[in-house]
């Protein structure tokens, strides 16, 4: 079997400007540093790079990061497959020890070579997706979301090593091997914002039923929460959790103690999951209280009654700002006086209503206001005293009279 052994180490990839760190230098140098602070670093190099290359970012099955190191793996292993080649062309008896040791030689270098291939390809297509679409969950940590980027800007390939199998491990944020097959980030999902927003549209319908309470509807909205949650699992719910913004900055100041803020909850949730679901059932109980309500329907006034009501309710306002002009910016000022109040509302009722203070022949201290007896006579109608006349006592003696306002 004809193999070309070092096809894969020949394949061109990205050159690290001489001007710049490698990737495992990089890391190195900024080990002490805060993981927030790596973070950022390398988010900016992701930047830097997809805006050097606009039109796209090479990225080749073997970069130049792993030339050296996928082509000694390949010449490592070519020895004991060119050795085992001798051994079956030497003729030897095929049910011979050594004869089968050859062959299953053969067959692992055959398959780690294969593995090596399909690996690498695996890395060069994860990078590819990393750098098209760089967002993650909110629920991942920085040292996850270190690796992702490092991934996206071709830093990560100067930490890798190749394992016997042809399978490849890197170094992680605390400087530990691990496989890269194992790595993974999610991308956010918006399951939990859309059911909630559904509860919600729901609730709100609910909300102008003759009788609606949400003591009423809890017990619904609380079945349709805990199956929601149930739906989306511990990383889902941490996903849904993590999103929201005002719950997350509410949970920390409900929590003072924990140290390392919202990357250490990440990294250990506790009972962030139960405390969010809660959050979402009061959250609900507000949307109720906040959305609008039944109300009967109005009985529709005849239009000279519904005018005469409005008339009356713009009389009113007039009068009370008169009768509240004597205070201004707080200080009580000379408040107007029991003939001020007469004139005005005369001017208020119209010019067929006539108003006095202490009319000739009547009680003193009272308004009176000039009526007919319906036989052509007149007379004074007291309608409130000097010491605080009211609107409600100017309506009641309107209402009673039946009479409209002009």
């Amino acid at each position: 079997m004809a193999i070309d052994f070092y096809k894969l180490g020949k394949q061109s990839g990205a050159t690290t400007p001489k001007d710049q760190q490698s990737g495992f230098e990089s890391f190195v140098s900024s080990a002490t540093k805060p993981i927030e602070n790596m973070l950022t670093a390398s988010k900016a190099a992701t930047a830097a790079l997809t805006a050097a290359m606009p039109s796209g970012v090479a990225i080749e099955k073997v970069p130049e990061q792993l030339r050296t190191r996928v082509s000694q793996y390949l010449t490592d292993n070519k020895k004991s497959y060119t050795e085992a080649t001798k051994v079956i062309a030497s003729g030897i008896n095929p049910q011979s020890e050594r004869y089968k040791e050859a062959v299953e030689t053969i067959n692992r270098v055959n398959t780690r070579f294969e593995n090596l291939s399909n690996n690498l390809e695996n890395i060069a297509i994860s990078r590819k997706a990393a750098l098209d679409d760089p967002s993650y969950s909110p629920m991942t940590n920085d040292e996850d979301a270190l690796i992702y980027s490092d991934l996206a800007n071709g830093s990560l390939y100067d930490t890798m090593s190749i394992n016997d199998d042809g399978s490849f491990n890197y170094m992680d944020a605390q400087g530990e091997s691990k496989p890269f097959k194992d790595f993974r980030v999610e991308k956010q999902s918006f399951v939990g914002q859309q059911a909630y927003l559904g509860m919600v549209e729901d609730l709100q319908k609910q909300a102008l039923k003759k009788g609606a309470s949400f003591d009423s509807l809890e017990g619904k909205y609380q079945q349709t929460t805990d199956a929601l949650f149930d739906k989306l699992g511990p990383r889902g719910a941490l996903d849904y959790a993590f999103a929201d913004d005002v719950f997350m900055e509410k949970f920390m100041k409900d929590n003072p103690k924990i140290k390392g803020g919202i990357n250490t909850v990440k990294k250990n949730p506790g009972k962030l999951i139960e405390a969010y679901k809660q959050y979402n059932m009061d959250q609900l109980r507000q949307e109720f209280i906040d959305a609008p309500k039944y109300k009967p329907p109005t009985t529709q006034l005849p239009g000279g009654e519904l005018a005469n009501q409005i008339k009356q309710r713009q009389a009113e306002k007039q009068f009370n700002n008169f009768m509240n002009s004597g205070s201004e910016g707080g200080q009580m000022l000379e408040p107007p006086s029991p003939n001020q109040v007469a004139t005005e509302l005369s001017s208020i009722l119209g010019p067929t209503r006539v108003v006095q203070f202490n009319p000739e022949g009547e009680e003193k201290g009272f308004y009176y206001i000039k009526s007919s007896d319906g036989a052509g006579g007149v007379f004074w109608q007291k309608i409130g005293s000097e010491t605080g006349l009211r609107w409600n006592q100017v309506k009641n003696y309107l209402d009673l009279k039946n009479i409209a306002l002009n």
